[in-house]
Order: structure tokens, then sequence, then C-alpha cells
């Protein structure tokens, strides 16, 4: 399991909540600077918190070392997010096997409404030969 936020995630924002046993909760307050043309969060923004959820969701329960790139993400918007809110995403992994995993999440705003809900499949491989030789 990977230690603390991604590189990515430090950069946007997010910060973890809680993270173990197949879940995860990540949050990101929203800067105006992540609006769209409609003036709400943009939806490449709650993807990449969903997706991050996830992920971490998934890399609770690998092995340390163990990579989970995501290869399949669906993201079905409900509601707008508001710039200026803090989004939760709350993610659980659905299945966790040998070569794939799945995990499902959702989005929510400051007052508990639906924002998102997202699921992502994601490839389970060996650690690289990198991590092999630290």
């Amino acid at each position: 399991m990977r230690q603390g936020p991604s590189p990515a995630q430090r950069w946007i924002g997010i910060e973890v909540r809680s993270l173990g046993g197949g879940e995860a909760v990540l949050e990101l307050c929203t800067r105006p600077e992540m609006q769209n043309s409609a003036e709400m969060v943009h939806g490449g923004f709650i993807a990449l918190l969903a997706d991050s959820a996830m992920g971490s969701a998934m890399g609770s329960v690998l092995p340390e070392g163990v990579r989970h790139p995501s290869f399949d993400l669906k993201v079905n918007f409900i509601a707008p997010g508001r710039i200026g809110e803090r989004l939760r995403a709350v993610a659980k992994v659905i299945h966790s096997g040998r070569r794939t995993g799945m995990a499902e999440c959702r989005l929510l705003g400051e007052d508990g409404r639906l924002v998102a809900t997202a699921t992502a499949t994601f490839a389970v491989l060996p650690p690289t030969s990198d991590q092999n030789e630290a």
C-alpha cells in the first residue's frame, strides 16, 4: 500500500481523511480555477478526485509495492459541484483479484447532496524492478 497522497493529489490539494481495509475518504476544496464555462466545478476535477479515492482504497488491500493503475473509469454526474465547497469522495473496493480490481465511489457536496458516482477497474501489476532493488 502506498503511504500518503500521490504527487498529483498533493498538487491539486486532495486530502486523505481516512484510508484502510479497502475503503478511502478523500476531500478536495474547490477553487475558482477549477471552474468550467457553466461556473461549476469542471468534471475533470471530479473524475480526478474519484479516481484518486478509488485508487487509494484499492492500494489499501494490496501488498506493499504492487502497482494498480486504473484502466477504466466511469463517472456519472448527478448534481453540480459548487466552486468554493469541499467535495468528499467515499470509495470502496468491490473486487480485489490477482490480476484486476474494481472499486466504486460516491462524491458528495458539503450539504450531503450526491454530486457524482463512479466506478473504476484496476490492473494489478507486480512491483517494478526499481522497487525490488530498494
